[in-house]
């Protein structure tokens, strides 16, 4: 998992085989999950706006989420949105969270480390979207991005 990879490359994933852990590896694999296949309004919304505040192409940005899973740009766009979100913003989308057994809680903890990881790596003189790449890039069955 490159997002599991990035992280841990920028030191800020809770220590290895703990319930922190744990929690984080499954809030990847189904947040994946419900911004890609979910059908609540509210969690699709907040992720169109939050690639359309990144002045890029929304559709294209979605389809290529939805067709390889996911993206640099899919994770700081979340990431960002997070950070800008109301509380009411976040918990409207708490029913589509649930319907894959997560929480508005376990979100903003994965786009936490985002942010963290963002930070870290730049602090370190390194940009977050090529050493995600890069982790992409190495997995078993990927093809060049």
């Amino acid at each position: 998992m490159a997002v599991l990879a990035t992280l841990e490359q920028a030191q800020v994933l809770p220590p290895e085989g703990s319930r922190e852990a744990d929690r984080v590896i499954q809030s990847v694999i189904q947040l994946q999950s419900v911004f890609a296949k979910g059908t609540d309004r509210s969690v699709q919304d907040f992720a169109h706006r939050a690639l359309a505040a990144t002045g890029g192409d929304v559709p294209m940005a979605l389809e290529q989420f939805r067709s390889t899973g996911w993206t640099a740009d899919m994770l700081v766009a979340l990431a960002d949105a997070d950070r800008r979100a109301s509380a009411e913003e976040r918990q409207e989308m708490a029913a589509g969270l649930g319907q894959f057994n997560l929480s508005v809680v376990d979100f903003r903890l994965l786009m936490q480390l985002v942010r963290d990881g963002r930070a870290a790596l730049e602090a370190r003189g390194q940009n977050f979207d090529e050493v995600y790449a890069h982790h992409r890039n190495a997995m078993p069955g990927a093809t060049a991005q």
